[in-house]
């Protein structure tokens, strides 16, 4: 299920959309270079954590956290395209702070403010010790690799189609992992995000795991990896579950492709990821299902996979250890003698939502993003979508089976 969420979409007209695009292409790299030379001159290209002591003279460490991303996005397709048009609007708008404390203890809370009212995403405690540690509260249910991956790591706006179609997403409950040199397994046991707690009977449950193994090889970095999400639904089956998925930016409501509501039970999900790089190049792949188990009826199977490759035409390269993606680091920030890190990277991305007499359409994704990272902290993208749709949701002229075109330009700052 997921958590409802209240946006502000803004329409306005394609070009008005594109010129504000282009003013703040053109003026944050001016911020950047001003921002960039104030830490040059600090000695740091990230914000410090506050430290202090205890009474034994352990330090503590306080970090604030902070990122916001603006998306401006138009949508085309056939005559009389629901949804068609320009939209801007604030992606994500998030505040919050990460605590390390003696002996291996550790937490985060994040909040997003551009929903209303405020979320709460991350809100969690844990312990770690050597190559163990353990984590309770809010916080991702072992996500896939692209999930995983922070969103300020992606290199493009939204990830592939099948995880907001399948309903990844975070949980409450524990997690465990043991992760050493180049290999890691995670297991834990989630209910509903904090928002939707209520009687412990009624609230969902579910078993997450997952195994990589990501080894160095000369320059090479090898990533191999594999899921098993296990979902029972309680009080949830009596409610229609729909699996469905938005035109490749969120700041849109329209879903061009998705089931009906079912009555689902229980969920299986489970997928398989590789991935490489090598110097300025990067490849990816994954491929997931999910089994919606109904009573006395047929049990639907869907699938999502997508194919990824990107160079950076900079000197630089995209970090992948630890079972995710690694913040960009650009070798030759802007005003430090260079322009920051360039990427160029396409996808194939395909979600089949059609099973046992279920018809919630299919789609072939085409992609191609441009990144721009001039400094660490600050982040370009600018993405187009080819999304071709059969037995899709929603009829255009009495056909079901059309494509639909998107641009999507972003700008991100982070500390």
């Amino acid at each position: 299920m997921r958590i409802p969420k209240c946006q502000k979409n803004l329409r306005t007209r394609p070009i008005q959309s594109l010129t504000i695009a282009l003013s703040l292409l053109l003026a944050q790299p001016a911020l950047a270079q001003d921002v960039a030379e104030q830490e040059m001159v600090a000695g740091t290209s990230k914000r410090p954590a506050k430290k202090t002591t205890d009474d034994e003279g352990t330090e503590w460490q306080i970090k604030p956290r902070w990122r916001l991303q603006y998306d401006i996005a138009d949508i085309d397709g056939p005559a009389g395209l629901p949804g068609a048009g320009s939209f801007d609007a604030i992606r994500r708008a998030r505040l919050g702070v990460d605590i390390k404390a003696p002996e291996g203890f550790f937490a985060r809370v994040d909040a997003e403010f551009q929903d209303s009212p405020i979320i709460f995403l991350d809100a969690y405690a844990g312990w770690e010790k050597g190559h163990f540690s353990v984590t309770v509260g809010q916080q991702k249910a072992i996500d896939p690799l692209d999930l995983h991956s922070s969103n300020l790591n992606t290199s493009f706006m939204e990830r592939p189609a099948f995880y907001n179609a399948f309903n990844y997403g975070r949980g409450t409950g524990l997690l465990a992992a043991y992760e050493r040199d180049d290999f890691g397994i995670l297991g834990g046991v989630f209910t509903d995000p904090l928002i939707m707690l209520n009687d412990v009977d009624k609230n969902s449950i579910s078993a997450d795991f997952r195994s990589y193994w990501s080894p160095q090889i000369g320059e090479v970095r090898l990533h191999l990896a594999g899921s098993v999400h296990l979902r029972d639904l309680k009080d949830f089956a009596s409610i229609p579950t729909r699996y469905r998925q938005r035109p490749f930016v969120r700041i849109t409501d329209t879903r061009y492709i998705g089931t009906p509501g079912l009555f689902v039970e229980q969920e299986t999900r489970y997928g398989l990821e590789a991935a490489t790089t090598w110097r300025r190049l990067h490849a990816v792949a994954e491929v997931h299902w999910l089994k919606a188990s109904r009573t006395q009826l047929s049990d639907p199977r869907f699938f999502g996979a997508y194919a990824e490759a990107g160079v950076f035409l900079t000197d630089d390269r995209r970090p992948l250890k630890t079972g995710a993606f690694g913040t960009v680091k650009p070798k030759k920030p802007l005003g430090s003698g260079g322009i920051g890190a360039v990427q160029v990277n396409v996808r194939y991305d395909f979600l089949d939502l059609n099973s046992a007499g279920i018809t919630g359409g299919r789609q072939n994704g085409y992609l191609a993003s441009l990144v721009w990272t001039p400094v660490e902290f600050l982040k370009f993208l600018i993405n187009y979508a080819r999304l071709e749709y059969s037995d899709a949701t929603i009829a255009v002229a009495g056909s079901r089976n059309y494509a639909v075109d998107v641009v999507g330009m972003r700008t991100q700052i982070s500390f």
